[in-house]
């Protein structure tokens, strides 16, 4: 089956927006929430890129509405009450420039069953939106196959048809199964990671090889047998890396940390 386009998608989710007693569109935009984990779903703006737009909404406005999830408290998972919310699911570099503006927007409606179903829809909005980075690309297939592989795991049924996520994801983005099964270890690696690291790679300040390296840094060195002195010195590097990966990043204290990152994988690969 074809795959939509993204304005059509968009026309299936949107709905109407009519003032009512109870969700006014005035009333909508005073309580939109904003969810950190969709939020970071989202490959960061360079420094420039954040400027560059914000001058334009300054210049011309907001000209694109915000898209806001109309669901309840306990579907977003932020509550128990069901109470209504809307969560913004679109244009969270925009909410930042209109927050600390003061400025006027427009709002579209939108509705999903799921927290799953909207971070898929965002995934996927996201790759066919933007110019990504190999990086950020990467790291977004590799959410939504993680994220696949998760709710079929979950809704398995002795009758239901195999599905090889990897390979269906391939075929939508036009690269191989492997790339995909990486793209789904480098995603799960920078979830991990702390998230100055998740940010600094996406955003291009770190290599992709960085979290990696930094993730099997965190290893118990205890499973490792070098004898006291290997170990000792294996201590030493993680605690390196770690100050070196929270500190703030330049030219020389990236070179340190690949540099110490390369010294602690050389002394961890088996002999």
């Amino acid at each position: 089956m074809a795959k939509k386009d993204f304005m059509s998608l968009m026309k299936e989710k949107t709905v109407d927006v009519r003032p009512s007693l109870l969700s006014a569109e005035g009333n909508i935009k005073s309580q939109i929430v904003v969810l950190e984990q969709l939020r970071d779903l989202i490959p960061p703006l360079t420094s420039d890129e954040l400027t560059q737009l914000e001058q334009n909404v300054l210049k011309h406005g907001v000209k694109d509405p915000l898209t806001i999830w109309e669901t309840t408290d306990t579907i977003a998972g932020i509550g128990s009450e069901d109470v209504p919310v809307y969560v913004l699911v679109d244009g969270h570099n925009r909410n930042q420039i209109i927050q600390k503006h003061h400025l006027d927007f427009r709002i579209n409606l939108v509705r999903f069953a799921s927290l799953d179903e909207v971070k898929d829809y965002m995934i996927d909005y996201q790759l066919g939106r933007r110019n990504l980075t190999s990086e950020q690309a990467s790291y977004l297939r590799g959410m939504r196959y993680n994220q696949q592989k998760a709710f079929r795991g979950s809704n398995l049924r002795a009758e239901a048809p195999t599905v090889n996520v990897a390979e269906t994801l391939a075929a939508e983005y036009g690269v191989s199964s492997r790339t995909i099964k990486r793209d789904g270890e480098f995603a799960a690696s920078l979830e991990n990671a702390d998230p100055s690291i998740k940010r600094d790679v996406l955003a291009g300040k770190l290599p992709k090889s960085a979290v990696q390296n930094v993730t099997n840094a965190g290893e118990d060195e205890s499973t490792i047998d070098l004898g006291s002195k290997g170990n000792k010195r294996i201590t030493n590097l993680q605690t390196q890396i770690r100050k070196l990966a929270n500190s703030d990043l330049t030219a020389q204290s990236c070179a340190d940390l690949l540099q110490k990152t390369n010294e602690l994988m050389t002394l961890l690969r088996p002999k």
